[in-house]
């Protein structure tokens, strides 16, 4: 608890609203939790840091600017590498915390931090505390950015896009299919929104959750590919690998998690 609330200090968020709908402290308790299984996830970071390697290469010979949504988190990001294809790396995210930062002083006029809330909505729900307008949840939130990017990336949070706004509502908002079909609408205006830079684009998501118990039986799974369907006509798949998210005694009751991350680009 003690290092969870020193991140939670040492993070920055795009807005105060962002603040109270806890992604300050989800960033910390992630920052906490990479540092209790970074030998359970070391596999997935080095397999996200390829497929962005071979996503960026595929995308044609050095380019000015990369944009990186999901890059507030910089453990499975190949900074330095990608440095070498792209005069600028932009990392965009809703909070940062001091690695990110750090990487930034490291590299002043070549890394950006450039915190943004892509889904547009969460100042709204901060404010009003209710479902969004069709209008304004489907507005794509580009941000003002000195130098187009060249090419886009999303990195393991297009699935984890609707958590908080949800839980924030839930109170509220007692009909389950509304929120059910207000995360799925998330999830789809992100899609959009990488579309609608007109580059080349990243795509690194998680596409299943299995749940298991301690005798390692599987109890529970959740298959999200349906959300890909639009996206995929137009993208290929370049690598797919399971993410130990949570190995066997970080849950209670010895119960464990593995997310399956699929990697697309175009």
């Amino acid at each position: 608890m003690i290092s969870e609330f020193i991140h939670y200090l040492g993070t920055r968020a795009a807005s105060p609203g962002a603040r109270r709908l806890g992604y300050a402290g989800e960033t910390a308790a992630l920052e906490t939790r990479h540092r209790r299984c970074r030998k359970a996830w070391q596999a997935h970071l080095a397999s996200t840091r390829a497929a962005l390697l071979s996503a960026a290469e595929r995308a044609g010979p050095n380019r000015a600017c990369a944009l990186i949504g999901g890059g507030g988190s910089v453990h499975d990001l190949p900074v330095a590498e990608l440095l070498d294809r792209f005069d600028r790396l932009v990392l965009l995210d809703i909070c940062f915390g001091p690695g990110a930062r750090r990487l930034s002083r490291r590299w002043p006029q070549r890394v950006h931090c450039c915190p943004h809330d892509v889904t547009g909505i969460v100042d709204w729900l901060a404010k009003h505390r209710r479902l969004p307008p069709a209008e304004l949840l489907s507005h794509l939130a580009l941000p003002q950015l000195d130098t187009p990017p060249d090419w886009v990336a999303s990195v393991n949070c297009l699935t984890q896009l609707p958590v908080l706004p949800i839980a924030y509502l839930a109170s509220r908002v007692t009909d389950e299919n509304l929120l059910e079909a207000f995360g799925r609408e998330l999830v789809q205006t992100h899609l959009r929104w990488l579309q609608a830079w007109q580059v080349p684009i990243c795509l690194i998501t998680e596409v299943e959750d299995r749940h298991f118990d301690r005798h390692d039986a599987l109890t529970g799974r959740m298959d999200y590919r349906s959300l890909l369907h639009g996206f995929q006509t137009d993208a290929a798949c370049i690598g797919q690998w399971p993410w130990q998210i949570h190995p066997p005694g970080e849950l209670a009751g010895g119960r464990h998690e593995i997310r399956i991350i699929e990697a697309w680009c175009t």
